[in-house]
């Protein structure tokens, strides 16, 4: 009978213990797959996939310390003498493919430190889709060539160059066909003074609307545009081309343009031609002499050029230290003479830059 009991009891403290595991048993949850970060390949190189999207990525900057120098007070009023900057510049460019083609976007932000001042500011900064951009973006008076001597937005008053006004709010469409491309342009010209309709008494706005295209060729070695652009507020129009070719040891690149009066794309002078033959020493040491002359680089009071000339000369050297760290140096000698009075200095600058 006790046998019995015991085996009784036994089957019964065996079900309830095995009823208890069951009613309590801990299932562990599946762990989530961990994404890691792809490379993107499809817009070039640098670009990898946000995690969770289909959005490639590309973050790119650099860190600049530079000083620059000039022998001579110029008739712009800037002083001689010598400064020391330094810059830090960070770029987020995204693109998606679409139904309507790559959407892209780019984000620039930079920063500068010098004679004890800090500036921060949004550069180039837009959205494209397709063969549309709309944003804060250059135009083609940024190009400029290789070397130092013939510059983009500036004058012959300052540092040579180009002239005219190179980054606003903009809409173009470019059409990529290879070896031809063109693109047409509407700019709204920078305002510095809110929505005023007339600067300091002139007549003239800010603001204000200008229109402007290139078309380009390639044709193997050789690359030539033509610009054309058209300042409403002003009422005037400014032409220039832009030839490169490699020729020998180095590429040769030839700089015109000319004006028919006061305008915001290119206001240096009346007309100008600049050259710059880069010359690739070794893999890492290359140089860039240069050379370019203004003619008209006064303007009377109605925005027509009223006589004079400069010209400028120089040189500019690139040393890659190692992968991502450059040097740059340059130095120039500009006369400037416009019918009233005239300098002439010399000015350059010493550069380090860390690109990533």
């Amino acid at each position: 009978m006790n046998i019995k009991s015991l085996l009784l009891g036994s089957a019964a403290a065996l079900a309830a213990v095995s009823g208890a595991q069951a009613a309590d048993a801990i299932i562990a949850a599946e762990p989530e797959p961990m994404e890691y970060v792809r490379v993107c390949d499809a817009f070039g190189t640098g670009y990898f996939y946000i995690p969770g999207t289909e959005t490639c990525l590309k973050i790119g900057g650099y860190v600049r310390v530079q000083v620059d120098g000039r022998s001579d007070d110029d008739l712009s009023g800037d002083k001689a003498g010598y400064r020391t900057n330094t810059r830090a510049q960070l770029s987020l460019s995204a693109k998606t493919d679409t139904e309507y083609g790559a959407l892209g976007s780019l984000i620039t932000l930079r920063a500068n430190n010098n004679d004890g001042t800090s500036d921060f500011s949004l550069n180039e900064t837009y959205i494209e889709l397709g063969g549309f951009r709309v944003g804060h973006f250059y135009n083609y008076f940024d190009t400029g060539l290789e070397g130092e001597t013939v510059l983009a937005d500036e004058s012959p008053y300052n540092n040579g160059g180009f002239g005219g006004d190179t980054l606003n709010n903009s809409i173009r469409y470019t059409y990529d066909g290879g070896a031809f491309s063109v693109y047409g342009q509407v700019d709204a010209f920078d305002s510095t003074d809110g929505w005023k309709d007339d600067v300091a008494g002139t007549g003239r706005g800010q603001d204000e609307i200008g229109i402007n295209g290139v078309i380009t060729g390639k044709f193997g070695g050789v690359t030539v545009d033509f610009f054309a652009g058209y300042d409403f507020d002003r009422e005037n129009a400014a032409l220039a081309s832009t030839l490169t070719a490699e020729v020998g040891p180095g590429s040769l690149g030839v700089f015109a343009a000319y004006a028919f009066g006061e305008n915001r794309y290119f206001d240096a002078s009346e007309w100008t031609v600049g050259a710059e033959y880069a010359i690739k020493v070794t893999d890492k040491f290359s140089i860039a002499p240069g050379a370019q002359y203004w003619d008209g680089v006064a303007l009377d009071a109605d925005g027509d050029f009223d006589g004079g000339d400069a010209w400028r000369v120089g040189v500019t050297a690139d040393y890659a230290i190692t992968q991502n760290l450059a040097a740059k140096a340059t130095i120039n000698y500009t006369d400037v003479d416009n019918g009233t009075d005239s300098a002439d200095k010399w000015d350059g600058f010493l550069r380090l830059q860390r690109s990533f």
